[in-house]
């Protein structure tokens, strides 16, 4: 994730990834960007899937309107800095060619990203496929905010190659959750350089200088250590300030590997999977305890996503229900969209109507027009079993 920090640490929590018009279900809960309400604006360009969520909803007011700009303003955007890095970055271009040749490369423009602004602000990120799909094919889907898509197209290119190409090929490579967090964006850092070096950016601005600091000092330290004490000949491929990327990265292959084999990064991703375990089954502990409704979603988002534990379908759906028949709706808007694309189960359109319903009733825009949608495609009996059952809901639940 590519954030501009005014502090050392800061992070984004967000609600969930609005993907293909499937708002809550596809994201975990602090890793994606907020949800929107309202149909997408989508087209395609040089074989790239885009995508620009309308403005007019309740979370770009909540997070920060004067910076959203129009979806087809936003799509232009992406298209000029996509055109960019094919006109201008060969290596990078070459890059997301191979991206396509093994999936579906997608680029969202979601004005309701990050929900929070915080110590930092969030240009830009890469997401793995949530919902993969049959197959080997994969997906790599790189969501630009409101802050983001205002930036320079230059400097707006350089952070998509950072997040599509370094990003996007850890997830091909299946490498995203093997590998450390500063290795990772060590080698995202590297191909967002060569990019600045092939747009010909300068050098010497303060952004700029903090950049290759921030790379050379923090993010690729213990990259530059190997290098240091193993092959100290190439410390000069850091070239005074203008890297040579390709011969870096050539490099860097050679320190994972040697990771690998001296067993570091595995003890530390291993440490790391232990803990997040840990996390989740006290976090699970206190939601059974409490049954607030917004925790008992979370736990039901981790079990469908592995976030912390293996993926379980069927215990999503269950902490979903606990979630949904409190009255949550997110949770009635979820299962409505399992039912509805067949998560774990057949499709349903009878309980996508009834779930999307009650969502509506709680309030969701997303999930009245779904209903909407689906109602045409019910027999009348199998509308008046659905609302029935919707009546039914609400008089227990006393409203």
């Amino acid at each position: 994730m590519f954030q501009v920090r005014h502090t050392d640490v800061s992070r984004i929590s967000a609600k969930a990834l609005r993907w293909i018009g499937f708002s809550v279900l596809l994201t975990a809960p602090d890793i994606g960007p907020a949800h929107a309400s309202a149909a997408p604006v989508i087209t395609e360009h040089r074989g790239i899937r885009m995508e620009a969520v309308p403005n007019g909803v309740a979370a770009v007011s909540a997070a920060d309107p004067a910076h959203s700009v129009a979806p087809e303003e936003a799509l232009a955007r992406l298209q000029e800095a996509l055109d960019r890095i094919y006109g201008g970055s060969p290596l990078s271009a070459s890059k997301i060619d191979q991206l396509k040749r093994n999936g579906r490369v997608v680029m969202i423009y979601d004005p309701a990203f990050p929900k929070e602004r915080l110590a930092s602000v969030t240009i830009a990120a890469f997401f793995p496929d949530y919902y993969q799909h049959q197959g080997d094919m994969k997906d790599f889907i790189v969501v630009v905010g409101r802050y983001g898509i205002k930036w320079p197209r230059d400097k707006l290119a350089a952070i998509i190659v950072h997040e599509l190409v370094g990003h996007g090929l850890q997830h091909l490579r299946g490498r995203t959750d093997r590998d450390r967090k500063i290795d990772r964006e060590c080698e995202a850092r590297l191909y967002e350089e060569a990019a600045y070096q092939d747009f010909r950016l300068p050098r010497a601005t303060p952004q700029m200088i903090r950049f290759r600091k921030d790379m050379e000092r923090n993010w690729c330290a213990d990259f530059r250590l190997f290098m240091r004490r193993q092959k100290p000949q190439s410390m000069a491929l850091w070239n005074y300030g203008t890297p040579k990327v390709p011969e870096l990265l050539a490099v860097f292959e050679e320190y994972l590997a040697h990771l690998r084999a001296s067993g570091e990064a595995g003890r530390v991703v291993s440490a790391s999977a232990a803990k997040r375990h840990r996390e989740f089954l006290a976090f699970a502990r206190e939601a059974e305890r409490t049954k607030e409704p917004g925790q008992l979603f979370v736990v039901g988002k981790k079990y469908l996503h592995g976030v912390g534990v293996d993926k379980d379908v069927d215990r999503a759906r269950d902490w979903f229900r606990k979630s949904a028949n409190r009255g949550y709706m997110p949770a009635q808007q979820t299962l409505g969209e399992m039912a509805e694309m067949g998560v774990g189960a057949q499709p349903s359109i009878m309980d996508a109507f009834f779930w999307y319903k009650l969502a509506a009733r709680h309030g969701s825009a997303i999930a009245k027009g779904r209903a909407d949608r689906l109602e045409p495609q019910l027999s009348p009996r199998q509308r008046s079993d659905a609302l029935g059952r919707v009546a039914r809901w609400l008089a227990a639940a006393g409203r």
